[in-house]
Formats: structure tokens, sequence, C-alpha cells
């Protein structure tokens, strides 16, 4: 038996036979731990306010190295299962709805696949942007020009992903849906390395212009509070990030 307790929680936490059984050879092991630990979350093992054990009692616990916690508690921080508290430890979130949609870098790597996930964020994205320059307020539109300003700053940076993610994410939060925002930020999350390699094919110029022309143009109908000019410059940049990684329908 592998056990998972909380520190300082006087549950005693348990999963039956996963270290041995199931991770000493798994293909992706991030993706195993993250699993378990969700699956305890979702069962009510691990509730909300409880702080996960240390990083190299989870090491410990699932026979893997403190690397692999480290990615899998990143994916889990990404879907809103737990939050990292400086100098406190990992915390399960009262919220645990989110831990339940997964998706699995294994799956990532099908171009079909990867496809259709920018098809949604298509769907998610555009709608977003129209009800951001709907109902964005002073603080949104703020929030969504720092990003910006971000964006622009960090060009040719590994910073310049961060502030990409972040710019597309302060839009959703100036949708004032919840859902929406929660559903952009852990998309975003499974697009970020495709952002890394978008920017990778296109030299400092290109990306300056494309940062000026599609970034801004999304900012600048936000501003004016143009609806369909939202929505529309919204498509368009997804509609051309997708060509540039070559992600296009047959």
């Amino acid at each position: 038996m592998t056990e998972i307790r909380t520190t300082g929680s006087r549950r005693r936490k348990s999963v039956e036979g996963i270290a041995a059984k199931t991770l000493g050879r798994a293909p992706n092991l991030p993706s195993q731990v993250a699993r378990m630990i969700s699956d305890e979350i979702l069962s009510g093992r691990l509730r909300g306010g409880d702080r996960l054990p240390t990083e190299r009692e989870l090491a410990e616990t699932f026979g893997v190295s403190r690397n692999v916690v480290r990615e899998a508690i990143a994916r889990l921080t990404f879907e809103g299962a737990v939050e990292p508290r400086q100098g406190s430890g990992v915390f399960v979130l009262a919220n645990e709805a989110i831990s339940t949609l997964r998706l699995d870098a294994e799956i990532l790597r099908d171009r079909s696949l990867f496809t259709n996930l920018f098809e949604l964020r298509s769907m998610l994205e555009v709608e977003a942007a129209g009800l951001a320059a709907a109902r964005r307020g002073r603080k949104h539109l703020t929030a969504i020009g720092a990003a910006l300003q971000r964006l622009h700053d960090t060009q040719g940076t590994p910073q310049a992903v961060d502030a990409d993610l972040e710019f597309h994410r302060a839009i959703a939060r100036a949708s004032d849906n919840i859902y929406v925002a929660i559903f952009i930020k852990f998309i975003s999350e499974h697009v970020r390395a495709s952002i890394a390699k978008a920017n990778e094919r296109v030299d400092a110029a290109a990306r300056g212009r494309i940062n000026k022309e599609e970034h801004g143009a999304i900012y600048e109908a936000i501003k004016a509070k143009d609806v369909e000019r939202a929505r529309e410059s919204m498509r368009r940049h997804i509609r051309k990030a997708m060509g540039r990684l070559g992600l296009t329908r047959d």
C-alpha cells in the first residue's frame, strides 16, 4: 500500500498499490503522478484546504524523482486543482471541478487532436474577446494593456510566452465569465509549447509585427468596446497562429 498523508492533517490518505505497479515503468511519469493525486482529490480523500506532502515525500511515495513531482504539481496548478503558497507548501483548492478535465501530453502530440484543441481555443477566445469588449471595465483594460506592453518588452526572450498567455488570460477575465476564464486558462497552458515553437519560426522583426498587428488590434477593439471587431481580430489572430504552426484542415 502506498500512503499519502497531508502534512499536519489528522486524516490519513492512502492510494492502493500505485507506486510499484503503475508508476515504475510508466512512459509519462508526470502525467501519471498528476492523475493519481487528482484522483485522490476527486475521491474526497484529499479535500480543499489540505496541504500536500512535501516534494521529497511525494517522490518517495510514488517512487519517482523530485523533478517528476515538480512537473506533476505544475500541471495540477494549471488545472486549478492545487495552489502553491510561498513558504507554506502546496494546498488543495476547494473548487475541484476543473481537476476532472485533463489533456495528457501524449494526446497533444497527435496533430489532428492538437488542431481540434486550437479550434476549441478559437471558439472560446473569439467569444471571450467579444464579451470583453462589451463588459470590460477600466481595471480590465489596464490589465490587458499591461500584458500587451510586457509582450512588447519581452519579445525574443523566454518570458514572451508567459506574456502572450497572460494577454489572453486578461481578456478572458475581462469577459466577466468565470467559466470562460477557467477554460481558457486551462487550454492556454496546453498550447504553451506551441507558442514557443511558433516564435522560433519567425525572426524578431516578424514577431514585433505580429504583436502589433494581431495582439494590438485585439486590444484596440476591446478598448473601443467594438464587439464585432474584437471577435474578428481574435479570430484572425488564432487562424494565423494555426497557420504558423501548420495546423490547417485538409
